[in-house]
């Protein structure tokens, strides 16, 4: 630090400390003001009411400090006179030398102890403002030091063009200067460029996915369009297997984009979301009764171990418990039970569980069942469905700050469970296998 910066920080340090010291030492000052007054008029309380029994405003009271050279003199010669208005033949004097001179003595000894405190809190303030300051001071001296700093135009200007020619969609593009004095400035470019490139790298795959998914459906509408502009006019079983399966495809297609929808709104944070008190009681009863009148091919069991009300968004959070359900009955054979449990994880926690007896998941897909457009095997065989319902349903738990675990064995079944964070609890949202 040079001697202008040194006397340049002396200064403000200086300034701030007498302006503590100062209202510091006012603070001392007023209290003992208030201390004098309040002592002097409750000991002309205690005079009055120990000549008149009692006490009035309705006094001709005077306070007469008495003759002398010096103070103490005129403290200890001080008289106090009280009579009633209108009743001069009761007026009383007290002599108030005594209570002077030792409350004189007391505010002396008072004093000094203020006056001890006041040093030590003006050296400690000191300290604390020096302390403030550095930061300050910090920057200060960093500024000044890239202030005066010569920078090399021409490395600025390789820098340019190295990132010109970068080319986001390639996943090796990356900065090198070599530049010792820009290496920084490199690695944020650098890690700037990779979340680029994943960033890319999620879309283009989700646009494949989008756009396969998408073909199917619209390959089956005209295959049946077609048969139905041959045959469909004449033949009556024709054109209603036609219209069926068109109608059939038409709301796979319908739902497919209302999912796509969904997601690239919460990609966007242009998704609502809407928390209030939600009894998870009463949903799951809501959810079990509805399940019982759409699905007459699975028996239904309700569970509730708990009753537990959290704040979340009620629509999002039952369509999010809403797709398990549904995902558990497609792939649970006909007739075999599915359990709704409502309950309390070792954490305290509430717990809402989704248990089937059905094909089971893969250890190996576990991990990826919650990703997009993403099936395995056995459920590409055994049941149709785009592979977005899972994605939905972890990117609304994740909104209510919960996570999912997830245990399944082979052609014996699988429990989901939604653990949601205890009362101001920022867990953040994963996935669990076993």
């Amino acid at each position: 630090m040079s001697q202008m910066e040194k006397t340049r920080s002396t200064s403000i340090a200086r300034r701030l400390n007498r302006h503590f010291r100062l209202q510091q030492l006012g603070g001392i000052f007023a209290s003992d003001l208030a201390l004098i007054v309040f002592a002097v008029c409750f000991w002309c309380y205690l005079a009055e009411a120990e000549r008149v029994a009692h006490w009035t405003i309705w006094m001709d009271r005077s306070f007469t400090l008495g003759s002398g050279g010096t103070l103490w003199e005129m403290l200890q010669g001080a008289t106090y006179t009280f009579a009633l208005r209108g009743a001069q033949e009761q007026v009383f004097t007290v002599s108030a030398g005594h209570f002077l001179s030792v409350f004189a003595a007391l505010m002396a000894v008072i004093a000094v102890c203020q006056l001890i405190g006041w040093i030590g809190k003006c050296a400690s303030g000191a300290a604390e403002i020096r302390r403030y300051l550095k930061p300050i001071d910090d920057f200060a001296q960093a500024a000044e030091r890239a202030s005066t700093q010569q920078f090399d135009e021409s490395k600025f200007r390789d820098l340019e063009d190295a990132i010109d020619h970068i080319n986001a969609a390639r996943p090796d593009a990356k900065l090198n200067i070599g530049d010792a004095e820009l290496a920084g400035l490199e690695a944020a470019v650098n890690n700037l460029m990779k979340r680029m490139h994943e960033s890319y790298r999620q879309q283009v795959r989700f646009v494949d996915d989008a756009s396969h998914e998408l073909r199917t459906p619209i390959a089956v509408i005209q295959g049946y369009a077609n048969m139905l502009d041959r045959w469909g006019k004449d033949d009556e079983t024709v054109l209603n297997e036609s219209i069926a399966a068109i109608k059939a495809e038409s709301d796979h297609m319908k739902t497919l984009v209302e999912q796509l929808l969904f997601l690239a709104r919460g990609d966007m944070g242009r998704q609502k979301f809407q928390p209030e008190p939600l009894s998870l009681g009463e949903m799951l009863r809501e959810i079990h009764e509805e399940s019982e009148m759409i699905d007459k091919a699975h028996p239904y069991a309700l569970c509730i171990d708990c009753e537990s009300t959290i704040s979340a968004d009620p629509a999002m959070f039952k369509q999010a418990v809403r797709i398990l359900v549904d995902n558990a009955a497609k792939y649970t054979p006909e007739g075999q039970r599915i359990t709704l449990r409502l309950r309390m994880d070792a954490a305290g926690a509430p717990c809402i569980d989704v248990q089937d007896a059905g094909i089971g998941v893969a250890q190996k897909d576990i991990a990826h069942m919650f990703e997009r457009f993403y099936r395995s095997d056995a459920a590409r065989s055994q049941a149709g469905g785009s592979g977005l319902g899972l994605s939905i349903a972890k990117w609304i738990i994740d909104q209510h700050k919960g996570y999912f675990e997830v245990i399944s064995a082979e052609q014996v079944g699988t429990r989901i469970s939604i653990h949601l964070p205890q009362q101001g609890d920022q867990t953040s949202a994963s996935i669990k296998s076993a």
